[in-house]
């Protein structure tokens, strides 16, 4: 499959939607350390950063991520948080590599209208294949905290190898992005079959528009049985392709940023920048079915189901449920203010207390009780 070189021309949509969500975690996940002194230095790694722009002058995922940092300016100062960027960009098989000394060009020209960068800010710009690179550097990544961004052109990097070395780091988050639909057209190629084998008549029988869908739970069943990382899909929609960006982490707090990033972008689903379960089409009343539920009303009605089977249970057990299965608290917390109005479930005062803050850093543990009837 011959890479596209996508920024010799304008992103389009399917490519901003990636960038903003990579510029909205790395914007949600920056303040995170910078509190703790510890740390000391925190480090962001983009193995394809491409030069910095596109032809009409957008900016790419380097020059947002410094936007970011500006934008944290005094609490970086304050903190005096050391911030190790990593920036690769390789065209293979070229010799004259333009779009790495464009990178280069680029942010410097950016760091150069922001001098305060200078005290905390360190830069290391590589020209090398990503592939290799990634485990030169993996001592880095896990000896800091660390986000990793993968906008692979392609599929390379969900093969079991990097996947094996990403599930054992403990204080890194990353996004990276994949081809999934390819897979329909070149499943069956070495290249792709090394990456992930997926049965070709699975490939044929599943819906295009679940393309990412069935490319995430086959990387994410293959996660070791007792792993803490937990893996996130978010399809994008390019033109009739179907891609998609895989983010894991291994604590709850990066989860939390990650999923209300995701339901913000789209709050029919939280999983793709377009209506992939056709739920807009479920308000109206099927003549034959009935009214079929939304994604929302289905996680409502699964977990009200769980909760009448109990005596009892707490928020953090109801918080871990909803997080696993790709849903933000509030929608946890509609249902249970419901539950209690309606006489089937109680707890003390107005709030459920169900959110990441009370759960896991104010560790406020409350337990619900269920009512039988």
């Amino acid at each position: 499959m011959s890479a596209k070189n996508i920024h010799s021309e304008p992103f389009d949509g399917g490519t901003i939607t990636k960038l903003e969500i990579f510029e909205d975690y790395a914007q949600a996940w920056i303040p995170t350390f910078l509190p703790q002194a510890h740390f000391g230095e925190i480090h962001i790694f983009d193995f394809f950063s491409g030069p910095g722009y596109d032809s009409n002058n957008i900016a790419g995922s380097p020059i947002r991520l410094l936007t970011k940092i500006n934008e944290h300016l005094g609490n970086i100062l304050r903190t005096k948080t050391k911030i190790v960027l990593h920036f690769n960009e390789f065209e293979p098989n070229r010799k004259a590599q333009n779009k790495f000394e464009l990178l280069k060009k680029n942010c410097e020209d950016f760091i150069s209208q922001n001098p305060k960068f200078k005290y905390f800010l360190t830069v290391n710009y590589y020209n090398e294949d990503a592939g290799d690179l990634f485990f030169k550097l993996i001592p880095t990544i896990k000896e800091y905290p660390s986000l990793v961004y993968l906008d692979q052109n392609g599929v390379k990097f969900i093969s079991q190898e990097y996947i094996d070395e990403l599930e054992r780091l403990n204080t890194t988050d990353f996004i990276y992005f994949v081809s999934s639909s390819f897979f329909r057209r070149y499943g069956m190629t070495e290249e792709f079959k090394k990456a992930l084998e997926i049965d070709i008549a699975e490939l044929e029988s599943e819906e295009y528009r679940n393309m990412h869908r069935l490319v995430f739970n086959k990387i994410n069943s293959r996660l070791p049985e007792k792993s803490e990382l937990k893996l996130f899909p978010f399809s994008i929609k390019k033109n009739r392709n179907i891609y998609g960006i895989i983010f894991g982490a291994k604590n709850y707090a990066a989860v939390d940023k990650f999923l209300k990033i995701a339901w913000k972008r789209n709050n029919l689903n939280g999983e793709a920048d377009f209506d992939i379960d056709e739920d807009k089409s479920k308000i109206q009343l099927d003549m034959f079915e009935g009214q079929k539920l939304t994604k929302v009303e289905k996680f409502k009605n699964e977990l009200e189901s769980k909760l009448l089977n109990r005596k009892t249970v707490t928020n953090k057990t109801v918080l871990m449920y909803t997080y696993s299965n790709g849903h933000i608290p509030q929608h946890a917390v509609d249902l249970l203010k419901l539950m209690k109005k309606q006489g089937k479930l109680e707890y003390d005062g107005k709030s459920p207390f169900l959110n990441y803050v009370n759960v896991f850093r104010k560790d406020n543990i409350v337990t619900y009780k269920i009512i039988s009837k």
